[in-house]
């Protein structure tokens, strides 16, 4: 047991290079794998500002790590037990890490994720209870059986708006993330037979450390790091025809005579401010909703902070998001939403 901790310090001495990997990563991604656009990203970018959005994107594995850990370590003790690697990783968490953890992910969870939250904190509180109060039967049948059930009803009841949505709407993974969970609570907070118990635990915490990692660095890759505009410049030569240019991109630095943007296919352009016209703060193309599924005006993709946040006023499209030139009066119309924070 004494030996443990000292052969995983090489482990505790990796983890603060995850997050610069994964931040280096995501500015060689969207440099296209161009060494000069990397290098001018380097130099420009804020690395606060840039480490600030990876860790926004990726608060939502901390849940998924600690309570999955807890859950697996401590139900392969219920079951057979024995000690190993699992167990003791689980034991070393303390509980208000977990609290800690689930609270994190009752405000950070989208709602279609959150059955499938309650559903692992009610296993792990029904597990910690077997664990820690074996001879009391009263407590296993409230914690185990009991308040899983009664948790189950009142989620179907509270959800049943959303669920009817999204069956009618054929959104078959939100119908299934809706419904699926508050059933198996109940079946997760007692021991597994011993047979297949580190088979199905260990597997289960392995598949975890391997996959988590590739699944954080995917969404890093998609996450936005640099504020998306559209800026609408004067043309050297202007005609009838086309008196103006769009240019849509990434802006990456501006000073009092140039504005640095970085195209979506990855290509770098300088433009002078004396030709700049007008320009529009663009919505991202990751802000659009893929389902419309909602409880009450909750939508399904959006957290508990989404939803209390104020919401902001949505505008019409601005058509130099699209790359069209906007009209005049177009652009004397202000508007104080993500897609239309104007200037000029």
């Amino acid at each position: 047991m004494r030996d443990a901790p000292r052969n995983q310090e090489w482990f505790l001495t990796l983890l603060p290079v995850f997050p610069i990997v994964l931040l280096v990563m995501r500015l060689w991604y969207a440099s296209k794998q161009d060494t000069q656009t990397l290098l001018l990203l380097v130099q420009t970018i804020s690395p606060l500002g840039l480490l600030s959005a990876v860790l926004l994107t990726t608060v939502w594995v901390l849940p998924v790590v600690v309570v999955g850990g807890r859950l697996l370590g401590t139900l392969y003790w219920i079951s057979t037990g024995r000690s190993s690697w699992l167990v003791r990783s689980a034991q070393r968490l303390p509980g208000w890490v977990v609290v800690l953890a689930v609270a994190m992910g009752v405000c950070t969870w989208q709602l279609r994720f959150l059955p499938t939250l309650a559903m692992l904190s009610l296993a792990l509180l029904g597990l910690t209870v077997r664990e820690r109060f074996p001879a009391h039967e009263e407590l296993r049948t409230t914690f185990c059986y009991a308040l899983p059930v009664i948790a189950a009803v009142l989620s179907y009841v509270l959800l049943w708006p959303a669920i009817v949505s999204a069956f009618t709407a054929r959104d078959v993974a939100t119908a299934i993330l809706l419904t699926l969970p508050p059933v198996f609570a109940a079946l997760l907070t007692g021991p597994v037979p011993e047979a297949p118990a580190r088979v199905l635990t260990h597997g289960i915490a392995i598949g975890m450390a391997v996959f988590t990692p590739f699944l954080v660095g995917v969404v890093v890759m998609r996450a936005p790091i640099l504020p998306l505009v559209a800026m609408q410049i004067s043309l050297e030569r202007p005609t009838a025809e086309r008196p103006a240019e769009v240019v849509v991109g990434y802006m990456v630095a501006s000073d009092d005579q140039m504005t640095t943007v970085l195209k979506r296919d990855g290509a770098v352009e300088f433009i002078q401010n004396g030709r700049l016209q007008s320009k529009v703060l663009c919505p991202d193309p990751g802000e659009v909703p893929r389902t419309w599924v909602n409880l009450h005006g909750w939508y399904v993709e959006h957290s508990v902070l989404s939803w209390l946040a104020p919401a902001s006023q949505r505008a019409q499209a601005d058509p130099r998001c699209e790359g069209r030139p906007a009209e005049e009066t177009d652009q004397a119309v202000p508007s104080p939403s993500p897609s239309g924070a104007r200037e000029g």
